[in-house]
């Protein structure tokens, strides 16, 4: 027990880690939580477990009813390596006993829908407005956000993650605005394109689609007469530029080159789609592959054209993973920049070491069929071990996975009497754990798929301890470059070969400010479990009403050394110090 005494903790009106220390001292708290639930028609539901005032600094109060009992709240950062996108979810009760709230029910004169309402939760001390913090926002969702029993409301949230995940590319080519569209192009997307599409493409040949949009006219397509042109879009958007030098015509495999001379009426800077035309019966196309003559343009249905383009501009940033993830989420998924962390342009900036110097890696996007914003936004940042979570502030934040930027000496350290009875649990991470590896990149619209591969990586140390090689093939489609492709499959290795834990563990509410990407120092002796200063990630934070409680999950680094952290363990194969090696075929 401290020496600090109970009155200070009474008269506490600042929630802080000193507060937080002094109450779990004290063996006592009043940490208690409320929910704003947005009602269909306008207006909020103030709910609680016990009914309190909630008064601010001008002495006006908020009054919380005792309707409802808290589940426990889990954030999640999700599964590193993972194509499956995890939700921040919360299920809440709320009491209707008394039949108050039957207007807003099915059949009842307020009634107009709960899904897309807002749901926030909140947590402080007693009756102080300004200690409540913010620890779960959301949105009631489409497929089971709402239920009802005879006495109670049922609503399912899902964080801010589930609101972006939109639809996109959402552009369509359709007759309205153009008529002579040809009836296997009507109804499809118009691409959606990032970066630089004249480079690492295959040879003598560029890898990105014009698409006929007038192909049903009888003077571009006749029988025997072909004198329009042919008009091609290429994107839904702006482009940086457009090599009408490097537009190719492919014939199942023979291919021509067609003179920049007859590539005419190029349309590229917006705002609406990127487009051009082809001049038929004009110049001479230019033969590319073997036992191919040269000869002029007829348009035929089955006639493929291709172009080298760069696509949108991101002033300053065209190729940066980053800066693409960023403004697919903004333009497609309707985040602004004050929705994002600081440290976003961070990394977007991060220039050393060369296997993290994220501002030199080159990505770019070419996207026809529809995705989901915030999964493909993710699966851009995994490519250069980055994931993106919502933190305790709501903003998009990031969280690299760059053993450079780890912490070796975190300042907060989870001791035994932190820790919950029985709430200490641990498990190998078998999906995360691999010891060799191939990446395949670099993937071409015209191939539809990833047109190159690396050798085979591996760690022979923890190939050795696992006593067998256990081999994964990693996806890197929007990188072309092999030596970035091959520093990412390394580091990647580094860390995957590790041997490393997943721990779950229930800490007491002196770790209510913690948050995922947070590390902590594990100094934790129970039974056989031995933590003696490990550093540890936090993975997934929770939030348990039953005495407020944090459950959390954290990535222990007992057997991963990285900058500053040199484990004091055997069988150490993994991290910042293991050699990952080529195999010789």
């Amino acid at each position: 027990m401290s020496n600090d005494k109970r009155l200070q903790y009474e008269n506490a009106t600042v929630l802080d880690q000193a507060f937080l220390d002094a109450s779990h001292d004290n063996l006592v708290n009043k940490l208690e939580l409320v929910v704003d639930i947005e009602k269909p028609g306008g207006g909020f539901i103030r709910a609680s477990d016990r009914n309190k005032y909630l008064v601010d600094g001008s002495g006006t109060g908020t009054f919380y009813e005792a309707l409802l009992v808290f589940p426990i709240i889990k954030r999640t950062v999700g599964e590193f390596l993972s194509p499956q996108l995890e939700f921040s979810q919360l299920e809440l009760e709320l009491s209707n006993v008394d039949s108050r709230f039957n207007d807003l029910l099915p059949g009842g004169g307020s009634f107009s829908g709960w899904v897309g309402k807002s749901v926030t939760v909140r947590l402080g001390l007693g009756e102080i407005e300004s200690t409540y913090k913010t620890i779960f926002h959301g949105f009631i969702t489409e497929q089971g956000g709402f239920r009802r029993s005879i006495a109670s409301i049922n609503l399912t949230a899902r964080d801010r993650f589930d609101s972006v995940n939109k639809s996109f590319p959402s552009s369509v080519l359709t007759l309205a605005n153009f008529s002579d569209l040809q009836d296997d192009v009507a109804n499809t997307l118009i691409p959606v394109i990032y970066g630089d599409w004249t480079v690492n493409v295959e040879p003598q040949m560029a890898s990105v689609p014009g698409i006929v949009v007038n192909g049903k006219d009888p003077d571009v397509n006749g029988d025997t007469s072909h004198t329009t042109n042919v008009q091609l879009v290429i994107a839904a958007h702006a482009l940086v530029s457009f090599d009408t030098s490097q537009v190719y015509l492919k014939r199942g495999d023979k291919v021509w080159l067609i003179p920049a001379a007859d590539i005419v009426a190029v349309s590229i800077a917006g705002p609406g789609v990127s487009s051009f035309e082809i001049a038929q019966l004009s110049g001479t196309l230019v033969a590319q592959t073997p036992d191919t003559a040269d000869t002029t343009l007829e348009f035929g249905t089955d006639d493929n054209f291709w172009v080298k383009v760069k696509g949108k501009t991101l002033t300053g940033y065209d190729d940066n993973i980053i800066a693409q993830a960023k403004d697919i989420l903004k333009v497609y998924g309707g985040l602004v920049d004050g929705d994002f962390d600081a440290n976003w342009a961070t990394y977007r900036d991060k220039a050393s070491p060369a296997q993290s110097a994220i501002a030199t890696f080159k990505s770019r996007i070419w996207i026809q069929e529809a995705e989901q914003v915030l999964e493909f936004a993710l699966s851009l940042l995994e490519q250069i071990r980055v994931e993106a979570f919502i933190d305790r502030n709501l903003k998009f934040k990031l969280l690299a996975l760059h053993l450079e930027d780890f912490q070796a000496n975190p300042g907060y350290t989870v001791k035994n009497w932190d820790v919950a009875q029985d709430s200490f649990s641990l498990k190998i991470d078998e999906r995360t754990n691999f010891n060799r590896a191939k990446a395949v990149f670099n993937n071409l619209p015209n191939r539809k798929e990833n047109f190159q591969e690396t050798g085979v990586y591996k760690n022979d140390a923890a190939i050795a301890q696992a006593g067998k090689p256990i081999s994964k093939k990693v996806v890197f489609p929007n990188l072309y470059e092999e030596s970035v492709v091959i520093n990412q499959l390394k580091e990647t290795l580094r860390v995957t070969s590790a041997y490393f834990e997943n721990i779950d563990v229930t800490l007491t509410w002196r770790s209510m400010l913690l948050d995922i990407g947070d590390f902590v120092k594990l100094n934790v002796k129970i039974q056989s479990t031995q933590f003696t200063d490990v550093p540890a990630l936090i993975r997934e934070v929770g939030y348990d009403p039953d005495g407020i409680k944090i459950p959390l999950r954290l990535w222990s680094f007992q057997l991963l050394p990285f900058t500053g952290y040199t484990p004091g363990y055997a069988g150490t194969v993994g991290g910042s110090t293991a050699t990952i090696d080529e195999e010789i075929t």
